[in-house]
Formats: C-alpha cells, sequence, structure tokens
C-alpha cells in the first residue's frame, strides 16, 4: 500500500493495516451521523423481509452449533468492547440491571438464554421460542428507549442498534483464526444471513444493518466499524467501563469459572488488534499472562489443529453448552456468592 493513497485506512484484527473503500466508507459515515439521529422503531418484531432465505438462515445456525464455544466466546468479547460506547453504556447504567456482579450475572445470563433461542428455534412460528424471545427483547429495548428519553440522556437510536449488532456477530467474521472458529464460506455467508434478519427483527433498518448482502461487504463494514468506532472507544474508554465490565465478567464467572478478568480483556483486546494494559497502566499479572496464554492455546492450537480439533472442537462445545444449561437451572456458584434471593 502506497503512502499517497488518499482512501481512509484501517487496522485490521491481525495489526495489518488496509484501505477502506469508498463504498465503506459511505455506509460507515451514513451509520455514524445519520443512524445517530434516528431512533429505534416501537412496536413488534417486523416482518421476515423479503431477501430473507430459510436456507442461508439454517445455515447461520448449523454454523454457531459447530462452533458453540467459539462463537460463544466471541460474544462474550462483543459484549465487552460495546459498553465502552458511551451512549450505549449510559443506557445500561440508567437500567441499573448490570451496575454489580448479582445483577449483571442475571442480565447478561436472561441475554444469552434469548440469543440461544434465536439460534435453535423457528422464527416462522409464532409460538415458539425463538419468536417469543424476540418479542421479549424489542419490548426491553423499547423501555429502555423510553426511560433514557425521560431521564434526559437521549435515546437507543440506529447507530446503537448497529454497534450492538458488531458486539453479537462482529469478531466472529473479522478474527475466526483467533477464536478457532471453522467453517465453509457458505457458512459465512449463512452466519451473516443470520444476523441480518436477526437486525431487521429487531428494528434495525436495512441502511444501518451491519450486515450487509454477502460476507465480504459485511467483513469490511465491521472492518471499518472497528478502526473507526471500537478502537478509540477502547483506548479512551468512557468513565464507567472498567467497573461495569469487572461486573459482567465477575458475573459471568460464576457460569465459566476459567474466566480471569485482566487476561479476559487482554484476549478481547487482542481481538481488536490493540494492546491491553490494566487500569493503572501496568502490565497485567504473571498469572493473569498464564491464564492469558491458556485462552490463546485454546483457540488459536486445539481448534485449529486439524487432529486437536477432532477431539477438542465438540469437547468444548459440550462442556460450553453444559455450563449453560445448569446455570440456567442450578446455579449453585451465584447463590453461593449472591445468595438466593439476588438471582432467583
Amino acid at each position: 500500500m502506497v503512502a499517497e493513497s488518499n482512501q481512509e485506512q484501517l487496522r485490521c484484527t491481525d495489526g495489518i493495516v488496509s484501505e477502506i473503500p469508498p463504498s465503506i466508507s459511505e455506509q460507515l459515515a451514513s451509520l455514524l451521523k445519520d443512524g445517530a439521529d434516528v431512533p429505534l422503531g416501537s412496536g413488534m418484531p417486523a416482518e421476515l423481509p423479503s431477501w430473507f432465505d430459510y436456507e442461508k438462515f439454517r445455515r447461520g445456525q448449523q454454523f454457531f452449533s459447530k462452533n458453540y464455544y467459539a462463537l460463544f466466546v466471541s460474544k462474550l468479547c462483543g459484549l465487552l468492547v460495546v459498553l465502552a460506547i458511551p451512549s450505549i453504556l449510559r443506557v445500561l447504567i440508567l437500567s441499573q440491571q448490570s451496575s454489580d456482579p448479582a445483577k449483571a450475572f442475571r442480565r447478561y445470563l436472561d441475554t444469552i438464554s434469548l440469543m440461544l433461542e434465536w439460534y435453535s428455534g423457528d422464527l416462522l412460528e409464532p409460538t415458539s421460542g425463538a419468536y417469543l424471545s424476540l418479542r421479549k427483547v424489542r419490548g426491553l429495548h423499547c423501555a429502555a428507549a423510553r426511560k433514557a428519553s425521560r431521564a434526559g440522556i437521549g435515546t437507543i437510536t440506529q447507530r446503537d442498534m448497529a454497534l450492538t449488532q458488531f458486539g453479537f456477530m462482529g469478531f466472529g467474521l473479522l478474527a475466526p483464526e483467533k477464536l478457532g472458529i471453522k467453517g465453509s464460506i457458505e457458512d459465512e455467508e449463512g452466519f451473516v444471513h443470520f444476523w441480518r434478519t436477526m437486525g431487521h427483527l429487531l428494528g434495525i433498518e436495512e441502511r444501518f444493518n451491519l450486515c450487509r448482502k454477502d460476507a465480504a461487504e459485511t467483513r469490511a463494514l465491521c472492518r471499518a466499524v472497528l478502526q473507526e468506532v471500537i478502537v478509540p472507544s477502547l483506548e479512551t474508554p468512557p468513565l464507567h467501563f472498567p467497573e461495569m465490565t469487572q461486573a459482567l465478567l465477575y458475573g459471568m464467572w460464576h457460569m465459566i469459572p476459567f474466566l480471569e478478568y485482566d487476561a479476559f480483556m487482554s484476549f478481547t483486546y487482542d481481538l481488536a488488534g490493540i494492546e491491553y494494559l490494566t487500569r493503572d497502566s501496568r502490565p497485567i499479572s504473571v498469572y493473569s499472562r498464564s491464564v492469558w496464554a491458556l485462552q490463546r492455546f485454546v483457540s488459536q492450537v486445539l481448534l485449529i489443529s486439524k487432529w486437536w480439533a477432532w477431539i477438542f472442537r465438540p469437547f468444548l462445545n459440550f462442556m460450553m453448552w453444559l455450563a449453560v444449561y445448569l446455570t440456567e437451572r442450578y446455579p449453585v456458584l451465584a447463590i453461593a456468592s449472591f445468595g438466593k434471593k439476588q438471582i432467583m
């Protein structure tokens, strides 16, 4: 790439700088400027769009099933970086539902449970768990938007919704090799189509939907969002970002006990292509670095190596599924830490 190029540039998750195509720059500018002025619509889930392809959608669901562990990790990382967006963080703080580990445990366990319904259910059936969970999420978003508006901090906008959409699918598309995600081109297209559909049903207008008609365009737009929005927000996070991320990860520790704050933050920042430092700008401890190394070994060796992955991918998928299943029904660690009244 020549220095004289007048095109915008971005840093990919592996640290390599590449150019943003002009068409992507225009889409990003529209999302950040126009999307910030358009509020989230209210009401029931929209109809399935004319471009909906059932086979592609099912392919996306199956892609998640094959990469349950790796995509679960990617979404947890995505939730963390979304907390660095000031407009989104303000609404979450106002809700008072994730400001401490006990509340965060309950909130994010509910979020995970609702999302998993989408990956396994039938949106074409109005009585299905997937459709009912979609209605519930739309209702929660509308209630949060009204509360934010009454409090005078704005409302939930199309920009906020699109950036939250990045949290659920962005890293899975941008850094599959760092997460241990495996699949074909058709799987990737199905994954994009799944989240394009979910974005539509959750009220994101087509012009602001991060998921475009194909994976290549979607990846380019997500890279632009990462560089122009996510990375600057992580490098200069809002005031309450550390305490909210600590609440999230300590809350989720009660479902995934191997989580360690500095280690997982390092893993997340590495996905974004930047270095993580502790709150006092010191390097992380030897223990945290060891846990981070183990996380990288699992994702970038055991899930990538042809022979190891044959054993460890189904094993880790099952263990993550089991962790969610048991925590939904028997949250023993959470009850021991917070008491039954706080989480039931």
